[in-house]
């Protein structure tokens, strides 16, 4: 550990930078991912099988990985971040899990730049997915990304380079089979009734239905009605040659083709998150103050309509009827 150093230091390096100077988009762009990184690794190590699933984060890893931005400053012409734990953490010594799945994720973003089919300890498709996104980076300005985790008499080095973020690319493609690219308009996500599915619309052609994997649900519900790529494996029409359908194996927004498409954008209020839960039939009532009837005598002269239309008088049939029956033993 060397003294008078934060805890994690991040240095950026190219054109996009200056000393000390970095685009306010950039920076939220890579903490945003780099918080992913860290959350899907710790969910990993905590034994989950997919890290980018819906639902509920533990939120112990939140706590355990929070670190404060304690350092804005310049190295030559480049920037460079300083990052110290949250004093809220506390942890016995050999017993700091939330050190571990720092050490990990920044350990792994070195081996996984390299070929090799494998996965680095606490990685899977998502935290590949996630450094994946921060790379984008290196399309906007920005060279290099070197890290320098400031915790044992030896610090861990990492550099994230350009080449390294295309050999993250081709782990997340997976095997070239028949792999395509389809640009376009996402929309029309099913996660639920009829399979994990949702339909791409091209500038120019017919929509194509993509078919995605559970630990793929979260890429896909960020990425609704945004303008994306979508590389994967697809399967052609043998009459038509045209794409029947496409197996996701990466999905990646273009921001700079946002308007492009815009068309096909529904109108009116967005969905909420809401909508993706499937609430049980009780929770639907309970958050609407519904309550169960009990009397159906309450009924009685409250039903809009003609005077004369009859119900009233079937309502009022139905509960002597339900009188009489109580007293019957």
């Amino acid at each position: 550990m060397i003294d008078n150093e934060p805890y994690l230091t991040i240095r950026f390096d190219g054109k996009a930078v200056g000393p000390g100077r970095i685009p306010v988009q950039h920076l939220l762009r890579f903490l945003n991912n780099l918080n992913k990184a860290l959350h899907r690794t710790g969910l990993v190590l905590l034994g989950e099988s997919e890290s980018i699933k819906r639902g509920r984060q533990p939120g112990s890893i939140k706590e355990e990985v929070a670190l404060d931005l304690v350092l804005l400053t310049h190295g030559s012409p480049a920037a460079v971040l300083g990052f110290e734990r949250c004093q809220t953490q506390h942890a016995l010594p050999g017993f700091d899990f939330g050190q571990e799945i720092i050490e990990k994720a920044i350990a792994g973003l070195d081996l996984c730049q390299y070929p090799d089919d494998s996965l680095p300890p606490g990685y899977d498709t998502g935290v590949l997915m996630a450094w994946r996104d921060a790379g984008v980076l290196f399309s906007q300005g920005i060279d290099n990304i070197a890290f320098k985790l400031n915790n044992r008499k030896t610090p861990l080095e990492t550099s994230f380079t350009f080449e390294g973020f295309n050999r993250i690319q081709e782990r997340i493609k997976g095997p070239q089979t028949n792999i395509r690219t389809i640009e376009g308009r996402l929309l029309m996500a099913d996660f639920k009734e009829h399979g994990t599915r949702c339909r791409i619309h091209p500038s120019v052609g017919e929509p194509v239905l993509c078919l995605f994997k559970e630990d793929q649900k979260d890429e896909v519900l960020e990425n609704i009605l945004q303008f994306v790529r979508i590389v994967g494996e697809a399967k052609e029409d043998p009459v038509t040659e045209k794409i029947a359908s496409i197996k996701i194996h990466d999905i990646e927004r273009l921001e700079d083709r946002d308007n492009e498409a815009m068309d096909l954008l529904p109108l009116g209020t967005p969905i909420s998150n809401d909508f993706w839960e499937s609430p049980s039939l009780d929770e639907l009532a309970f958050a609407q103050n519904v309550k169960p009837l009990i009397d159906v005598g309450v009924l009685f002269g409250t039903w809009p309509g003609e005077a004369d239309d009859g119900f009233e008088d079937a309502i009022d049939v139905l509960r002597h009827s339900r009188q009489g029956g109580a007293g019957k033993s």
